[in-house]
């Protein structure tokens, strides 16, 4: 390309995750100037680089994985955010991945994780009934490391939350590409069904954190009630929606009326998205991506400019 186009460049931007083959190559090229760029900074800044914002912009980037400086996989984050740095004022409750990248082709475990999680001890009797199309014997394992509490990722993408929903009610084991059982779970949502699920958000004084364990406790009571798959599919939207905007209006009165922009791969979910910027309509506005993609198709364009602020910085 740089034959072809007849550049030179004199700034690389990478993504800040050290194992990426990209941040590798990145690092071993000759040129001296080299921006790590966060995964989500880069999401948001994209679309604010789209509508013409300079910030700061509030953003909401929510997608599968993404690394974080803090030892947990994000995608789950409102950032405050202008093109030389962020904040990050909201997250969600952590997902065990046991297993690593193995739970995210095996969603089951994650589903399994936010069970333990929400029941903990007291998790109803027909746990095992839930993962019937779970071998015993792994069923047996992923269990027994969940409760004794094993070391595993912490993951707090919303795509995680996908999987985990979908694979316990739609019984999928495993998955073949990234998003695929959170495309099935969009898919199967009714799309008549307007109530919520109830949810939490904790305030430590510098950052809210969403909780979904009541969601999940809810949603086994309706399917124990005998609703369907796709009315459960339908409320786990509309709960994401209203979490979302509640996040938003939390932020916006602690750190004031920003532009409002929503990034990352699960913004190809229409119904996420209009859902988000109907919530908080009129009072406040969402700009959504039109011409650059929410997923990682559009990151670069949020690393350039990124890159360009810190080095004219």
């Amino acid at each position: 390309m740089e034959r072809f186009l007849q550049v030179q460049p004199v700034v690389l931007a990478h993504d800040m995750h050290p194992d990426y083959l990209s941040t590798a190559y990145a690092r071993s090229r000759p040129e001296v100037a080299k921006v790590a760029v966060q995964h989500h900074h880069a999401h948001v800044v994209s679309a604010m680089a789209e509508h013409g914002i300079d910030g700061p912009a509030i953003g909401i980037a929510y997608d599968g994985t993404g690394y974080g400086p803090d030892g947990t996989s994000w995608g789950g984050e409102i950032l405050v955010a202008a093109p030389r740095d962020f904040r990050r004022v909201a997250t969600f409750r952590p997902l065990r991945l046991v297993g690593g990248d193995t739970a995210i082709r095996q969603p089951w475990r994650i589903a399994l994780a936010l069970v333990v999680d929400t029941y903990g001890e007291a998790r109803p009797s027909e746990t095992r009934a839930l993962f019937h199309f779970v071998p015993e014997r792994e069923f047996q394992a992923i269990d027994g490391l969940l409760r004794r509490g094993v070391e595993a990722p912490l993951a707090r993408g919303v795509g995680r939350y996908f999987d985990a929903f979908g694979a316990l009610f739609l019984e999928r084991y495993s998955s073949t590409f990234e998003g695929q059982v959170a495309l099935e779970w969009n898919q199967a949502a009714d799309p008549l069904v307007a109530h919520t699920y109830p949810f939490d958000i904790y305030d430590d004084g510098e950052m809210y954190e969403l909780d979904l364990r009541r969601s999940l406790r809810r949603a086994l009571r309706d399917r124990a009630a005998g609703e369907s798959t796709g009315t459960v599919a339908a409320a786990f939207h509309n709960t994401l929606v209203a979490a979302t905007a509640a996040l938003v209006r939390r932020v916006v009165r602690r750190e004031g009326r920003h532009p409002i922009v929503a990034s990352g791969g699960c913004f190809q979910n229409a119904r996420l998205a209009e859902g988000v910027r109907a919530a908080l309509a009129p009072e406040l506005e969402v700009f959504l991506h039109e011409s650059v993609p929410p997923g990682d198709g559009g990151i670069a364009l949020g690393q350039a400019v990124i890159a360009n602020a810190n080095v004219r910085s």
